[in-house]
């Protein structure tokens, strides 16, 4: 079940029907922490299931695709602390003079009641903190993204604010924001950021977004290819059944944000905020990129090394924004270009990727358990 697009009634529902079958196990939930820790109380024993979510998965980084998946992480993550913990000599019955959270979690693990209430716990703390949850989180590199060819540059910031006649991200707000990540959503709801502008450029609707891309980003191209893919991505985005999810295909990725002087520039990129891929298109004909200016009086071995520190320059590029960003980079040669709708096609399909494999809640419970019984023998 992909759980992102679940409306609000749906959520409340969910946290309802998990409060209500909450409430009736809880007498003997609460019975069975009492045996393990001698404490009784209910603030107790949640807080023993509920405050350390932020240490047992990377809630500021990761998005989960539903309840079992944060439930499979956070088990994961748990069984990593108590084996380190067990290591340390630090994982007792009694730490400080009181039952550790860790050991009481290991021995609820082995508890099958104890284990339902505690998923039915995580699975409504999902829901009640549901876009927190599944949304992607970017590298804070790309927070800012900037694009554009020469003084043409624009930005797309994740919270948008001018401080000190610069654009910034207010990362107060950042994680306020209800839109996936570099979509066409995001693009109209923060705005393209002219640097000489203190007012973001905004949209009030897809269509309104796809007249700018026509009639500003793709002229500036001098490539019949470029503007032929960006052609093809505007069609992609009209036929769309949801035109406002789908990701922004950035054109010239600027390698050094919006300084005039930049290293590199990427043709188009996709980062998608469904799956985390970042991928580069670079259209590359060898007109432009395998170019000799001139052969009289060139020898064969000085022309090999012009070609040689032509392709270096062009790998270093490739390295470098993998290095930076993440971003793999593909190259649609001569041959691929004669079939420009076969090279959007291929753009397309990382346009339109959505999902990756759930884990399995059984098998992060069954490692828990075998690692647990091996600490405790």
């Amino acid at each position: 079940m992909d759980v992102r697009g679940l409306d609000k009634r749906f959520l409340e529902k969910q946290e309802q029907q998990l409060t209500e079958r909450i409430r009736q196990l809880q007498p003997d939930a609460l019975d069975r922490f009492e045996d393990i820790t001698g404490n009784r109380s209910i603030h107790s024993f949640h807080a023993m299931l509920g405050s350390n979510n932020n240490v047992y998965v990377d809630s500021v980084r990761t998005a989960f695709l539903d309840p079992k998946d944060f439930i499979s992480q956070w088990l994961k993550g748990l069984t990593e602390r108590v084996q380190s913990q067990a290591e340390q000599g630090r994982l007792k019955p009694e730490y400080y003079g009181r039952v550790g959270r860790e050991y009481f979690l290991m021995c609820a693990l082995k508890d099958d009641l104890l284990t339902e209430y505690l998923f039915l716990f995580l699975t409504r703390n999902f829901y009640r903190n549901f876009k927190e949850r599944v949304r992607n989180k970017p590298d804070e590199n790309l927070w800012s993204v900037w694009f554009g060819s020469g003084n043409l540059v624009w930005g797309l910031l994740i919270s948008p604010e001018m401080r000190s006649d610069e654009w910034v991200n207010d990362k107060s707000e950042m994680r306020r924001a209800d839109f996936n990540y570099w979509t066409v959503r995001h693009v109209m709801q923060s705005g393209l950021i002219d640097p000489e502008s203190d007012e973001p450029v905004k949209f009030d609707s897809p269509k309104q977004f796809s007249q700018f891309y026509r009639s500003i980003l793709k002229r500036v191209s001098n490539s019949q290819y470029e503007k032929g893919i960006a052609d093809r991505y505007l069609t992609y985005l009209r036929k769309s059944s949801t035109p406002y999810e789908e990701p922004f295909l950035i054109p010239e990725l600027r390698f050094a944000g919006k300084e005039k002087k930049h290293k590199y520039r990427l043709d188009y990129v996709v980062l998608n905020p469904y799956t985390m891929s970042k991928t580069g298109f670079e259209i590359s004909p060898a007109s432009t990129h395998m170019k000799v200016d001139r052969i009289r009086n060139v020898t064969k071995s000085e022309m090999n090394d012009v070609l040689r520190d032509d392709w270096a320059k062009e790998m270093k590029k490739r390295n470098e924004y993998f290095s930076k960003f993440g971003i793999n980079t593909i190259t649609f040669t001569d041959e691929d270009l004669s079939d420009l709708d076969h090279c959007f096609s291929v753009i397309e399909k990382y346009l339109a990727e959505r999902r990756r494999d759930f884990p399995r809640v059984e098998k992060s419970l069954q490692d828990a358990r075998a690692a647990f019984a091996e600490i405790m023998l």
